[in-house]
């Protein structure tokens, strides 16, 4: 009896190792496994604080909508916060989250400086940051930098998430390498659940590289699926069914 309680504390120190080493490596992240592992509570403490408490926070949606009003109303005010907290601490989550508000207020040189000055450390190969470094080059069109900072996370991620091949294929689409845009929309519609942007997207590289019976056949499957789908589903992928919608309307008008 006397051991039972810490047998109990130790599968519970067990059960957050897998829970936080299953979080890192879907994040695209594991180079956390090596402090998750060998540093059982240690290291477990260290990502709860520095890794996944912060993406929880940034997940509340409340609150993300409580910021994207005051930034409307004020968004020089919300610059200044964010600018602040940095200030007072200089945190990696803290300049991630100024880079995004820099971003937001259409400062994108400021936010991509901010991301660059961050790939440091530990962080030097940190897939998320890559992610939105990358993403940030591709809204600006500074298309050569965002394919070379997101070759550099594939070169780090352990496995590319939807939204990294998304990226990547709207790179290459962006770019005019059809080809390869088409290879990446197609390694993404081999998963499960993709939603309809990416094989919308597929659809129209198809088309333009003259796949018209396949394009036209992905813009089908997008009307069915959108049929036979929720109301809440439709309404979240209404403009790539709207899209796919169009081109169907033009190819009967055309034939």
């Amino acid at each position: 009896m006397f051991f039972y309680p810490f047998y109990g504390v130790s599968l519970l120190v067990i059960a957050v190792q897998v829970f936080f080493a299953v979080h890192c490596i879907r994040r695209g992240n594991p180079g956390w496994l090596i402090i998750i592992i060998f540093f059982p509570f240690v290291g477990s403490l260290v990502y709860l604080f520095v890794e996944y408490l912060p993406e929880m926070r940034a997940r509340n949606t409340i609150g993300t909508t409580a910021r994207r009003v005051k930034e409307r109303l004020n968004p020089a005010a919300e610059i200044q916060r964010l600018e602040d907290q940095v200030a007072v601490s200089n945190s990696h989550n803290n300049r991630m989250e100024l880079a995004r508000g820099y971003l937001r207020a259409g400062r994108a040189d400021d936010a991509i400086a901010l991301y660059r000055q961050s790939l440091v450390g530990m962080y030097e190969d940190d897939v998320p940051l890559l992610f939105e470094l990358a993403a940030a080059y591709h809204a600006v069109g500074r298309l050569d930098e965002a394919r070379a900072t997101f070759e550099q996370l594939r070169a780090n991620a352990s496995m590319l998430s939807n939204d990294h091949l998304l990226l990547s294929a709207r790179i290459y689409d962006d770019a005019g390498d059809l080809d390869g845009a088409a290879r990446e929309y197609r390694a993404l519609l081999a998963r499960p659940v993709i939603g309809e942007e990416a094989r919308c997207r597929y659809a129209l590289v198809l088309k333009q590289l003259g796949r018209t019976a396949e394009a036209h056949a992905l813009f089908d499957e997008i009307v069915r699926h959108a049929r036979l789908s929720p109301g809440h589903y439709r309404k979240a992928q209404k403009p790539w069914i709207d899209i796919a919608k169009k081109e169907l309307a033009g190819q009967a008008a055309a034939g």
